[in-house]
C-alpha cells in the first residue's frame, strides 16, 4: 500500500507540475502566434493548391473541317478513361490547322496525315490522338478486306503486355505513411525541444526550480514540464491536422493512401518513444546552462544527432530496407524512432526486431529520465557558470 500511495503521490505532483507549465505555455504570445501560424499554414495547403489546379485538365484539336463523329467518339472515351476532357475546333485547310497550333489555339492540329504539335504541348494527348487514328483507319482496313465486325473487334482487341511495377518497397503508400512519421516527429521534435530546453534554461536561472525542488522531486519536476511541452506540442500538431482531415472528406481532389490501422497504431506508438527519448536529451542538456542565452549551444549535440538519425532513415532506410545498416538503424534506439517506421512500412519486418526494437527505445527512455533528473538535481547546486561533466560526477558523490 505504502508503494502505491507513493506512486500516486508522485503522480499528483508530476501533474501540478505539467498543469502549471501547461497553462503558462497556453497564455503565451508564443503560443498563439505560433498556432495562428499553423493553422494558416494548413489551411493554405488545401485552399491554395485548389485555386491553382484550375479544374480538369482539358485539350483542343483542331481538324480540316468538322472532325469526323468515330474519331471523336475515340478520343472522347480515351479521355473519360484518363481524366480529360476534349474540346474540337475546325479551320478550312491546312494551313489554318497549323496556325491553330502555333498560335495556341489548339493543343493538337490533325490535317490529312500530319499530326502537329508545339514543342510546349506536352502529356500523352497528340500519342491518344495518333493512335485514334490508327486504330479507325486499321479498323477501315480490315473491314475493306473482307473480316466482319467481330473480326476486327477482336483482332484489336488484342492486349498489351501486362504492366508490372517494382520498386525497392512493396507498397508505395505505406512507405509514404513511414516517411511522413518521420518528417513530423522530426519537426514535432525540433521545436518542441527547443521549448523544454528554454523552459527548464529559464526555471534554473530564475530559481523556481529550486523551490519546486523543496516539495518535490527532480523527476516529478521534470517529467511535469515535459508533459507541459508535449501537450501543447500536441495541441499545435492537432491544429494543423484538422483542417486537412476535414479537407479529405468533404473534397473529391485530395486522396489519400490506403493504410492499414495496424501501421497508424505503430506510426503513433513511435512517435510517443521518440518524443520521450528526445525530450529528456534536451531537458538533460538544458539543465547544464548557467544562462537562457547558453541553450542554443547546450542542445547542439541533441539537435545534431536528431538530425543525423533523421537523415539516415530518409537515405539508408528508405533506399534499402532489408541492408544491414538499415536494420540496425531500426533497432539502435536513438535511431530507431525515426528508422523503424521508415523500415516497416518499406516492406516486412520480421516481428522479433520490431518488438526488440521498442522495447530497447522504451527501456532507453526510462533510463534518460532517471538520468535527466540526476543531472537536474546535480547541476542546481552549481551556479554562476556551465555546468562541466566532472562537475556533476563530483557533485553525486559528494551528495
Amino acid at each position: 500500500m505504502t508503494g502505491m500511495g507513493g506512486m500516486s503521490a508522485w503522480w499528483r505532483g508530476t501533474a501540478l507540475v505539467a498543469e502549471r507549465g501547461l497553462v503558462e505555455n497556453v497564455r503565451s504570445r508564443t503560443f498563439r502566434i505560433v498556432t495562428g501560424l499553423l493553422l494558416i499554414l494548413s489551411v493554405a495547403a488545401v485552399v491554395v493548391p485548389q485555386l491553382l489546379s484550375g479544374g480538369p485538365t482539358t485539350y483542343t484539336l483542331a481538324t480540316v473541317g468538322t472532325a469526323p463523329t468515330t474519331l471523336m467518339a475515340t478520343i472522347d472515351a480515351a479521355g473519360r478513361a484518363s481524366g480529360f476532357t476534349v474540346t474540337y475546333v475546325s479551320r478550312p485547310d491546312d494551313a489554318g490547322v497549323r496556325a491553330a497550333v502555333v498560335n495556341g489555339d489548339a493543343t493538337v492540329g490533325l490535317s490529312g496525315d500530319s499530326l502537329y504539335t508545339s514543342r510546349t504541348a506536352g502529356g500523352t494527348f497528340p500519342v491518344v490522338v495518333g493512335q485514334s487514328v490508327v486504330a479507325l483507319e486499321t479498323s477501315r482496313k480490315l473491314l475493306g478486306a473482307g473480316l466482319t465486325p467481330a473480326q476486327i473487334v477482336d483482332v484489336m482487341s488484342v492486349r498489351p503486355p501486362r504492366q508490372v511495377t517494382v520498386a525497392k518497397v512493396s507498397s508505395e503508400s505505406r512507405a509514404g505513411v513511414g516517411i511522413a512519421v518521420g518528417i513530423v516527429l522530426f519537426l514535432a521534435l525540433t521545436f518542441a525541444g527547443n521549448a523544454i530546453a528554454t523552459t527548464v534554461a529559464m526555471e534554473k536561472s530564475t530559481r523556481i526550480s529550486e523551490v519546486l525542488l523543496a516539495v518535490l522531486r527532480p523527476s516529478q519536476v521534470l517529467v511535469g514540464t515535459v508533459g507541459a511541452v508535449g501537450t501543447v506540442t500536441l495541441i499545435q500538431l492537432f491544429v494543423l491536422a484538422v483542417p486537412l482531415a476535414v479537407a479529405v472528406r468533404v473534397t473529391d481532389n485530395i486522396q489519400l493512401p490506403p493504410v492499414a490501422t495496424a501501421d497508424l497504431a505503430l506510426a503513433i506508438a513511435w512517435f510517443v518513444l521518440g518524443f520521450v527519448l528526445y525530450a529528456f536529451l534536451f531537458a538533460a542538456a538544458a539543465a547544464l546552462v548557467d544562462k537562457i542565452t547558453e541553450v542554443g549551444s547546450a542542445i547542439m549535440p541533441v539537435t545534431i544527432a536528431l538530425t543525423v538519425s533523421y537523415l539516415l532513415a530518409i537515405t539508408v532506410v528508405s533506399g534499402n530496407p532489408e541492408s544491414p545498416g538499415a536494420v540496425a538503424l531500426s533497432i539502435f534506439p536513438f535511431t530507431a524512432p525515426l528508422a523503424m517506421p521508415v523500415r516497416w512500412a518499406a516492406g516486412d519486418v520480421p516481428a522479433y526486431q520490431l518488438v526488440i526494437a521498442m522495447v530497447l527505445t522504451a527501456a532507453t527512455s526510462v533510463l534518460l529520465v532517471w538520468l535527466a533528473s540526476s543531472i537536474y538535481r546535480r547541476a542546481l547546486v552549481i551556479t554562476g557558470h556551465r555546468v562541466k561533466v566532472k562537475e556533476l560526477i563530483g557533485a553525486g558523490s559528494g551528495g
